[in-house]
């Protein structure tokens, strides 16, 4: 499929049932499914569950048992039985169990019922439950470790907990910094669920969408978590002028068209269409003021659904090309070290945008040359050779005459550039076989080209490489493309890149730098701020490289933090002057200006082993270093998180470990 193919995006949509006290069977689900839905919610029990439990918890008060025996349920307290139909279905838990009640009795009978709950839904094949969230906020820790020890009774089986995006009604006119801190207390209750859970892939959220969206930090915030299931009631439409129910342009736009990027893709829920809840817009108002109908009738909220997925905005180059890959953790290159294959040179000549960007530098320092001298222009770690095509065009197009030189250690990637240089450039390209470190050219060389960068910046040593090869230079202007290069960091919350890390087993997962195509994630430090950590410049004055201590960085940043949050991580990018004003950028507020559409970086993760939880306006400091020996380069890290009083004296909050990647560190 090409790239300018948009197909129709994938979702499912279920309709929740109300709770008749019959069973639900398969014809009803059949029905859900004729009429365009994928699936049916519903709870799994009816009123005669309620009854017995009633009556078990008035005996054992009374007896004062706060331990009181509960039998597990019966064919007529359940309203689903196995079959295969029930893979159309996602079960909700008893909406009446209160597993944070402050009654010892109550919570005790409540994890009874939960758990009976749990296993029967497994033995009917239901892989994903919902549960209500706890009703005392105060309570969310008792409430998260019944839901802990309910995990052990299927290992297979989905606890979706169902939580309000906001708990007070968010209005933008009256909204105090209070206020708008308060937002955030409902995703107060999930951090304390999934920290007491311990980040379990099993525990997910079901997110009721409230009728006025909460501001920007909130819905940004949710983005990042396990979002597997959006409840949308039918009070959160509105009727049109026609009298159909729609969603608000903020709830099309900022929810569904982002959250339904989320990989694995949420459920969506559309619940009380039967007896519709929709609110009249002004306009429809005054409609059927004049006698105009309503047409919010069950099937129109299904139909206005389908419509939002046929019609949903084409993908951006950006997530074209990062389909499959957000969150998704890589272990940075190591071109020094290792012989890159062919499949690897190609994801990345795939990228216009980059070459376009060489081209430019190169056209323009050609012209910024005496128009009647030959230039010397060499591209080291040439590769399959898509710089020494560009310099080529760079060549033509500026009218300039160049001497090439493409020089690549990778034996294989060598018998391409021979193969090209016979069938494409004419054998005008001189080719050479090693390390640009040890080339000895037969003439000094004017442009010196390479595409050593790495995602930030100087991680797969471009630095060290280009101080090997910068001797081959002519004396008199000779110059490097890039110029310079730096390397940029901010604190960020990356929860589902935690959890993949907490299960892997090798002993330096959480200490090994991972380039990763950032997605869920949210940047924490007010106004999104990214710190410019320090810059590499070539071609150095410096003529003795014995050494390596000048490529040896340091960098220390204070984030303000005006919302509370946690710290999984750090997100680092680069930013390049290639040649001039031809700059390269993957930092998400410069790229759009400085190299819109560029996919051949994805950001670098530098992890926490613990995550650090920072209140609302609070600060945190990140020192980084850059560390090196005679064999290899590294980077260690470390976060603080402090809290400012009012007399400018800060007190800190936490402390991380001192990160090192060493173990895993890039060979020289």
């Amino acid at each position: 499929m090409e790239l300018s193919e948009t197909p129709i995006p994938i979702w499912y949509v279920g309709q929740h049932l109300p709770t008749p006290a019959e069973t639900l069977v398969e014809q009803t689900v059949n029905a859900a499914v004729a009429n365009n839905y994928d699936f049916v919610t519903t709870y799994l029990t009816n009123e005669n569950l309620q009854t017995r439990i009633k009556d078990i918890i008035s005996k054992a008060a009374a007896a004062g048992d706060d331990h009181p025996d509960v039998e597990s349920l019966s064919a007529d307290e359940v309203r689903i039985f196995p079959g295969s139909y029930t893979t159309q279905i996602i079960a909700y838990t008893s909406p009446w169990i209160e597993l944070d009640s402050e009654d010892p009795l109550v919570a005790e009978v409540s994890k009874s019922v939960l758990l009976h709950e749990i296993a029967y839904a497994s033995y009917c094949g239901i892989t994903r439950l919902v549960v209500l969230g706890p009703s005392r906020p105060q309570n969310a820790s008792q409430f998260s470790e019944v839901l802990n020890s309910a995990l052990a009774i299927s290992p297979f089986m989905q606890l979706l907990v169902q939580l309000p995006i906001v708990e007070e009604d968010y209005d933008p006119k009256q909204a105090t910094e209070s206020a708008l801190k308060n937002q955030l207390s409902s995703w107060d209750t999930w951090n304390t669920i999934r920290t007491v859970c311990s980040y379990n892939h099993n525990v997910t959220i079901a997110l009721q969408i409230s009728t006025r969206l909460p501001p920007a930090h909130v819905l940004s915030r949710w983005f990042t978590e396990p979002v597997r299931l959006l409840h949308i009631s039918s009070a959160v439409f509105v009727l049109n002028a026609k009298g159909y129910p729609v969603l608000s342009q903020d709830h099309q736009t900022k929810l569904l068209s982002k959250y339904m990027k989320i990989q694995p893709t949420p459920y969506i829920v559309l619940a009380d269409t039967l007896n519709s809840l929709c609110v009249p817009s002004p306009s429809a108002s005054r409609a059927l003021a004049s006698g105009s109908p309503r047409r919010d009738d069950p099937l129109s909220f299904i139909s206005y659904i389908r419509h939002l997925q046929k019609n949903q905005p084409p993908l951006d180059v950006f997530e074209k090309v990062g389909q499959g890959y957000q969150d998704y953790l890589q272990s940075p290159l190591q071109p020094l070290a290792d012989n890159l294959e062919s499949l690897t040179y190609e994801v990345f000549e795939r990228d216009p945008v980059k070459y376009d960007q060489y081209e430019e530098a190169i056209r323009l320092a050609l012209l910024d040359r005496d128009p009647d001298t030959p230039l010397a222009v060499a591209v080291v770690g040439a590769g399959r050779g898509p710089l020494v095509q560009r310099a080529l065009n760079a060549e033509a197009s500026s009218g300039r005459k160049i001497v090439m030189y493409a020089i690549e250690k990778n034996p294989n990637a060598f018998v391409t550039l021979q193969k090209r240089n016979k069938e494409s450039w004419g054998g005008r390209v001189t080719l050479v076989k090693t390390d640009m470190r040890v080339w000895s050219p037969p003439t000094p060389i004017d442009i010196l080209i390479s595409e050593l960068l790495g995602s930030f910046g100087d991680n797969e040593l471009s630095p060290e490489c280009l101080d090997g090869a910068q001797r081959v230079l002519n004396k008199n202007g000779g110059i490097t493309i890039p110029q310079s290069y730096t390397a940029h960091f901010t604190p960020i919350m990356a929860p589902k890149i935690h959890a993949e890390l907490k299960l892997r087993k090798e002993p330096d997962a959480q200490e090994t730098p991972y380039v990763v195509l950032l997605h869920a994630v949210d940047i924490l430090a007010q106004d999104q701020y990214i710190h410019n950590a320090w810059e590499f410049s070539h071609p150095l004055q410096k003529t003795d490289f014995s050494g390596n201590g000048h490529n040896v960085r340091r960098s220390k940043a204070t984030f303000k933090i005006p919302y509370r949050g946690v710290v999984h991580g750090i997100a680092g990018y680069f930013e390049s002057v290639l040649y001039g004003n031809v700059e390269l950028s993957t930092r998400p507020d410069t790229m759009p200006t400085k190299s819109a559409d560029m996919t051949s970086w994805f950001p670098i993760y530098f992890p926490l082993k613990t995550p650090l939880y920072v209140p609302d306006s609070s600060e945190m400091d990140v020192t980084f270093w850059r560390e090196t020996d005679q064999r290899k380069v590294w980077y260690e890290w470390l976060a603080e998180a402090y809290l400012r009083l009012d007399n400018d004296q800060r007190i800190r909050l936490g402390l991380s470990e001192l990160h090192s990647s060493k173990q895993n560190g890039c060979l020289m």
